[in-house]
């Protein structure tokens, strides 16, 4: 192990070392480009009830490990035994009203979070005393006044024993979180703002030490998305639309603030690319914070195919999807596109990644392969090393409903090939270019609308049409990367931030 100057804890929600690829690809990246830090592990996961699997080998410079569990949002509606076990607790916590305990600055500072009360040094100065246990969370009189209060501004359409529900979801985690010990280090990095930003936040607070936030897709409107999908938001027999929007917005704006705190006391923002920068100003982030380091990857690690326009010689084209089967990358769009494009030309289609993240919705996705007959030309092929990814395969395709920066498109470009990808993130300017000198490399794919299988189809159909096409974009993505993706870049530009951050403590 080289000699180290400096620590840094990195701060991570759902991600490295327990989920593969993606986000969790670059952390371990980072981490090896980087011998010369010190790095711990702050791992938020969402239950203790469910097995982590660790999917990475800890590189030498990895001084410790810690994960802290949090409830997260409810995973299944309230059944009949479970609401009778909240409407006895909300009689509990009635009775204990007439307790008013100490003033709370931890119960002042979440409801200046939903109030939207301006944040300041104040309001996160409260959230980090934590001066509140569970009991007095759960049955305290000012935390039932702080919950009528919520429900009447808030949700006033929402059943009260839904809105109560809910605001025990919200905050026991947070809670749980504020009550953990804090990670020792000279750097905080954030890999994410929510849940993981907020940890980095409170403990610079308490700690002195800067905070470092890297957001690779915007976490507030990720998971807006994801709450128009959730069932537990309509649990409640005979909730009316109203009461329901109004829960989900409650969810919504709670993501938000914990970004706007995130971006208050991050020293540092890094975001990858221009479009991500407009949504997190418009969120509240400071201009002169935010930083643009796109990703990286290294173009002698991935060889590419034999530069030929006829690979496909067999008249098939060979589609790969990479990345996790789960509903933000829709790959139920993927699916219909190609019965759509399978019309006209012949496809074989891999899905390469894991499955497991999210089990009900890769069996919908295995299901729609079979009721559209496509069980010959659809494979779900799991995992693969990274090195054999794109050698059989003649364009890359991503559905997604939201990106970062996908890597996958990088290291496609590496290997040579062309990219169909959905206008989310920065897939249009990494697949059209960023600025004018970018531009002049011409497309390096074709970039979709989202959620539209005939667009993605015909983009399918297009290019297996077109072998000669095919082999220019792949040549432009190459060169893409060479000029404006080179990992060294993106090691060299987190080497400076760390130590400058380190230094500045």
């Amino acid at each position: 192990m080289a000699d180290q100057r400096h620590t840094v804890a990195l701060l991570l929600e759902g991600t490295y070392p327990y989920v593969s690829g993606g986000v969790s690809s670059w952390v371990h990246d980072i981490i090896r480009g980087l011998p010369d830090f010190g790095f711990t592990l702050y791992h938020i996961a969402a239950r203790e009830d469910l097995p982590l699997e660790q999917r990475y080998t800890l590189p030498d410079n990895v001084a410790g490990l810690s994960t802290v569990f949090c409830a997260g949002a409810p995973s299944s509606p309230l059944d009949a035994r479970g609401r009778e076990k909240v409407e006895a607790e909300i009689r509990q916590a009635r009775k204990s009203a007439e307790k008013a305990g100490p003033h709370s600055r931890l119960l002042a500072a979440l409801r200046a979070l939903h109030l939207d009360t301006p944040i300041d040094r104040a309001l996160l100065q409260d959230l980090a005393t934590a001066d509140l246990d569970v009991p007095t969370l759960l049955y305290g009189r000012q935390s039932f006044d702080l919950v009528c209060e919520l429900a009447d501004t808030i949700a006033p359409k929402a059943p009260f024993l839904d809105f109560f529900w809910h605001f025990r979801s919200m905050h026991l985690p947070v809670l749980r979180l504020l009550h953990s010990p804090g990670p020792v280090s000279d750097v905080l990095h954030a890999v994410s703002t929510g849940y993981a930003g907020l940890v980095g936040a409170v403990h610079s607070v308490r700690s002195g030490r800067p905070l470092l936030l890297t957001e690779h897709g915007i976490y507030s409107r990720e998971r807006d998305m994801e709450l128009g999908r959730v069932s537990w938001l309509r649990a409640s027999p005979g909730a009316d639309v109203d009461g329901v929007e109004q829960l989900r917005r409650f969810w919504s704006h709670f993501f938000v603030r914990l970004s706007q705190l995130t971006y208050m006391q991050a020293s540092t923002i890094v975001t990858l690319s221009e479009v991500n920068r407009k949504k997190q100003l418009a969120d509240g982030a400071p201009d002169a914070k935010i930083r643009i380091v796109p990703n990286g990857v290294d173009l002698d690690a991935i060889t590419p195919p034999p530069s030929t326009p006829d690979r496909a010689t067999k008249g098939v084209l060979r589609v790969g999807f990479v990345g996790r089967v789960v509903p933000i990358k829709d790959v139920i769009t993927l699916i219909k596109a190609c019965h759509v494009a399978r019309q006209s030309i012949d496809l074989e289609v891999d899905l390469i990644g894991p499955d497991s993240e999210d089990p009900e919705y890769a069996n919908r996705c295995r299901l729609l392969v079979e009721q559209l007959h496509l069980q010959d030309t659809v494979r779900f092929v799991g995992p693969r090393p990274a090195k054999e990814l794109y050698a059989g395969l003649d364009v890359v395709v991503l559905t997604s409903q939201s990106e970062g920066q996908p890597l996958v498109i990088l290291e496609a470009y590496a290997a040579g090939l062309p990219v169909i990808a959905t206008d989310v993130g920065a897939c249009r300017e990494m697949i059209e270019g960023r600025t004018d000198e970018d531009r002049r490399l011409g497309p390096s794919g074709i970039v979709t609308h989202m959620a539209t299988p005939p667009e993605t189809a015909a983009a399918l159909v297009r290019l297996a049409r077109d072998p000669q096409l095919r082999q220019t974009m792949g040549i432009a993505g190459r060169s893409r990367v060479r000029d404006f993706y080179r990992r060294d870049r993106l090691i060299d530009a987190y080497r400076e931030m760390y130590g400058s951050l380190a230094e500045r403590r």
